[in-house]
């Protein structure tokens, strides 16, 4: 028997029980874990700001959520979410975010009133803008309210805007206007305005061409738990539903689902509904059902990488995914025109690929040599790839 198969956790006593969520964050107070990367984000703040990247369902909305909360207790944050394709709704979803602040409701419905119309929140190059069609001045037109000085003057101190998957906002305004609205931002906090935090899943190199405007940022790495987390996050959730968390059974979540928070949520919350409590079984049913769309993995290649790049992707990620170890370039190159003859793959290209691949967290680098950024995900993909 395998060491990994051998290991057993002690369960720490008086856990309190956790629902199984699955489908989305859930209250901050309920985040298990992440207290490296909350520090880390504090500091980040007082600093300027920050990028929280890391693959999908590894928790990032509920970290910076969470984040959001602590600051209440200083200053204050806003939080929106830009996961859109429409720059209007990420609009209204600012305002109304604006419009509940206990700091800045009052300022806005005050300005509201002078103008007498109904406020629009203009975003693009010159930044986040109110306005409102004047009727108290013969129509005559009024300068708009800027959201980053009303941000910045509030008694407290400056608030802290939080903009949770910014790359669908950069994918709405294009690569041009993103990087000069974000290059707004940076001059803004850098002369003393309101810090920044940004998070998203698919990495910002795909929506600017040129990341200056963002590299005063400090990043916010969010991978998988750390073990005894993830021990502590399983066994809550068995408590959530029921049952009782034995050593084997938490160890056997913990491994099938590689310790990541999503999967962790989605695999206790179908135990609940089988006697037998079949971690593995369930891991597999769902990949082959597609029930978690881990079909995703596969699909958004072809979007962000061009369907020549992706072919080239696809047959590196075939490679890697099958291997027990990490892989050198050299190696992983011979292995892909071997297996793949009709392939033009050249060391430069295989290297910028392998670049890419890492900021979208499919493989992590070890020294000189790359790996799939986890167990789990090396399944998933030898699933759809259909390879054995």
């Amino acid at each position: 028997m395998r060491a990994d198969m051998e290991w057993r956790p002690k369960i720490p006593a008086g856990l309190e029980p956790l629902s199984p969520n699955p489908g989305g964050s859930g209250e901050p107070d309920a985040l298990v874990g992440r207290e490296q990367e909350l520090n880390r984000l504090h500091e980040a703040v007082r600093a300027g700001g920050a990028h929280v990247t890391g693959e999908r369902r590894m928790g990032k909305t509920w970290l910076v959520k969470k984040l959001q909360v602590d600051l209440s207790e200083t200053v204050t944050a806003i939080y929106v979410s830009a996961e859109t394709s429409h720059l209007d709704i990420f609009a209204q979803r600012l305002l109304a975010a604006l419009r509940q602040n206990r700091l800045i409701h009052d300022r806005i419905a005050t300005w509201e009133k002078e103008v007498g119309g109904e406020l629009k929140l203009n975003v693009g190059v010159a930044g986040l803008t109110l306005t409102a069609k004047a009727t108290k001045a013969a129509g005559e037109a009024l300068p708009g309210l800027d959201v980053l000085d009303l941000l910045s003057s509030q008694p407290g101190g400056p608030v802290v805007l939080i903009i949770d998957e910014i790359t669908h906002l950069c994918h709405s305004l294009g690569p041009k206007e993103a990087r000069e609205f974000l290059s707004g931002l940076r001059a803004r906090r850098q002369s003393g305005g309101s810090p920044l935090v940004i998070s998203g899943s698919i990495g910002l190199h795909h929506a600017l061409d040129d990341l200056t405007s963002v590299n005063d940022l400090w990043t916010v790495k969010v991978g998988a738990l750390e073990q005894s987390d993830a021990v502590i996050l399983a066994a809550r959730l068995l408590l959530g539903i029921g049952v009782k968390p034995q050593s084997a059974l938490v160890a056997d979540i913990v491994r099938e689902t590689s310790s990541i928070p999503f999967y962790i949520h989605a695999v206790v919350d179908r135990l609940r509904y089988r006697q037998d409590l079949d971690v593995a079984a369930v891991v597999g049913e769902c990949i082959t059902d597609n029930a978690w769309d881990t079909d995703h993995y596969i699909s958004r290649l072809m979007e962000y990488y061009g369907e020549e790049g992706a072919t080239r992707a696809r047959a590196v990620l075939d490679e890697v995914a099958m291997s027990k170890e990490p892989i050198g370039v050299d190696a992983l190159r011979a292995q892909v025109v071997g297996t793949n003859p009709d392939l033009t793959l050249t060391r430069d290209t295989v290297l910028d690929l392998l670049d890419k691949l890492e900021k979208d967290h499919y493989l992590v680098r070890e020294g000189n040599a790359d790996r799939m950024s986890s167990p789990l995900l090396a399944r998933i993909w030898r699933h759809h790839r259909r390879l054995s």
